[in-house]
């Protein structure tokens, strides 16, 4: 798999997951769903602007891609909210809804102008690593900040 097959693999994996938040019929669920939510964009971002961003400035412009940092920043304010306030389902809810038009619109914007552009003409060389070893190095990553919001139980 290469890093854009993965990144448009983890997108249909971060709606479904607001989808099964939103059918959840307990509070319980919605939590854990709120962590996995928090865990998949985490990974994400990170493997977006550790290696694939600084790569794709190249082919789609610095504008395009400060847009798209501007959004993860945006999405990332949202994450540590939504798990630090985990326990408010009221607030839980709002903040599920905010991050999701966020990442939609997001999601929307990234197929339409700058994966294309990456799967045309950035390379693993490019990118420095395999996609396999840029998601274990993100996974890493994604813990580290992760623990700044705090305990994250499950």
């Amino acid at each position: 798999m290469d890093v854009v097959d993965l990144l448009i693999q983890q997108h249909r994996e971060v709606e479904a997951l607001f989808t099964a938040f939103r059918s959840a019929s307990d509070d319980l669920s919605r939590k854990e769903l709120c962590v996995q939510i928090a865990e998949a964009l985490m990974l994400h971002t990170t493997i977006e602007e550790r290696w694939v961003y600084p790569a794709a400035t190249r082919v789609v412009g610095d504008d395009t891609i400060q847009h798209a940092e501007g959004e993860h920043q945006e999405m990332k304010r949202i994450l540590g909210e939504l798990v630090r306030r985990r326990d408010d389902m009221k607030a839980m809810r709002m903040n599920v809804d905010a991050l999701e038009k966020v990442v939609k619109r997001h999601v929307a914007d990234e197929e339409k102008n700058i994966l294309p552009q990456v799967a045309k003409n950035v390379t693993e060389k490019d990118l420095g690593m395999s996609c396999k070893d840029i998601v274990r190095e993100a996974s890493k990553v994604r813990r580290d900040e992760m623990k700044e919001w705090g305990e994250m139980t499950r």
